[in-house]
């Protein structure tokens, strides 16, 4: 139930400030750590280098998580906003569980799709056939 709760609050954070926490955080991260290594001056260009190799980390890790929140907080809200009545309670209560549902969905997709490219990239997609 907690982490439900906590995929709710982070739907709707990304739904209504249009926001991607995610990636927000993880960049957050790779510029405090490229000023830390650019303020020592020793190790030069190799901070810019390693900063962008971090933002392009945060990116692969963080595309699935902030997609899925996105498309799933905007369900949620949509849900959420028709549930109106006497029984709003158990509307709401049925767009949570929708919410879990969405969530790992897409989650289980984006992330089989993110697998697929990875194998594609890696061999057989751009080899010839026989």
């Amino acid at each position: 139930m907690k982490t439900f709760t906590v995929l709710a609050v982070v739907a709707l954070l990304c739904y209504t400030a249009n926001a991607t926490p995610c990636t927000d955080i993880c960049n957050a991260q790779c510029t405090i750590q490229q000023q830390t290594c650019a303020f020592t001056e020793i190790f030069g260009d190799l901070c810019d280098t390693i900063g962008g190799i971090c933002g392009q980390t945060c990116t692969a890790a963080c595309g699935c998580a902030d997609s899925c929140a996105a498309q799933c907080g905007e369900e949620f809200a949509t849900c959420k906003g028709s549930a109106n009545g006497p029984f709003s309670g158990l509307n709401i209560f049925s767009c949570g569980i929708n919410l879990s549902v969405c969530s790992s969905t897409c989650q289980l997709h984006c992330n089989f799709n993110l697998l697929a490219g990875i194998v594609n990239s890696l061999g057989g997609a751009s080899a010839p056939s026989p």
